[in-house]
């Protein structure tokens, strides 16, 4: 007989394979869009925030004042108003003309200046003052002139302005009319002894009658004859000499 031998079955341990790390994969990173903020109107800044004394502002406030001076007056004018108008700050505005009185005269001599600018020698002493009497008489002829000119007539509250006003624009005046008073001796059309004052008060005097009381146009015929009856009166000449 023949022996068998049984094979043992070996049986294989699995063998366990090692985990393999996976190298991190580093992620690029993403360049973020800036986002802009829109300012909301309650952040938006002032005309004069942050911004050093300039001409730019003063220019704002002046004509914000004349323009409020043709709308209200000079009894309802309003500093609040102004400031808003010209897009600063009260203080702004108080730093550079502490008082109203101040704030209204300033603007005045703005409009003075304005009117001083386009006088130019005529070439004689009636076309002088018909080039001044005209630039007057366009500015009271306007909303910011009559407003003005009431004021003045209004009574006590406009006696501090005035004062003001004639310290300030008594000298201003008194340039202008000096070299149109000089041009005029020097072309010897002008009598010796005769006060420019009285003269230019009898020009401005006829212009105010006529726009406050009469309430009449200032036109250029109106001008014309004004200042040829202050120039050469009403009496008559002489003939035959």
């Amino acid at each position: 007989m023949t022996r068998r031998t049984a094979k043992t079955a070996t049986t294989k341990k699995p063998t366990a394979k090692k985990p393999t790390a996976k190298k991190p994969t580093a992620k690029k990173p993403t360049a973020k869009k800036p986002t802009t903020k829109k300012p909301s109107s309650s952040t938006t800044e002032r005309r004069d925030a942050g911004r050093p004394r300039g001409q730019p502002i003063v220019d704002a406030v002046l004509e914000g004042t004349l323009a409020e001076l043709a709308t209200h007056g000079l009894q309802g004018l309003s500093v609040d108003r102004i400031a808003r108008a010209a897009d600063v700050n009260k203080t702004s505005i108080y730093r550079r003309f502490p008082t109203r009185d101040e704030l209204v005269v300033a603007a005045l001599s703005r409009v003075h200046d304005d009117m001083t600018a386009q006088l130019v020698d005529t070439g004689s002493l009636r076309g002088d003052l018909v080039a001044l009497v005209r630039a007057v008489a366009a500015f009271l002829d306007g909303r910011v002139g009559r407003a003005v000119a009431r004021a003045v007539f209004a009574g006590p509250i406009a006696a501090d302005v005035a004062d003001v006003a004639r310290a300030r624009l008594a000298a201003e005046a008194a340039a202008s009319v000096a070299a149109l008073l000089t041009r005029a001796r020097a072309r010897g059309e002008w009598r010796d002894g005769v006060d420019p004052a009285v003269l230019l008060a009898a020009l401005v005097g006829g212009l105010l009658h006529r726009a406050l009381l009469e309430q009449a146009p200032l036109d250029d015929a109106f001008v014309d004859a004004l200042v040829d009856v202050v120039l050469a009166g009403v009496v008559p000449r002489p003939t035959g000499r």
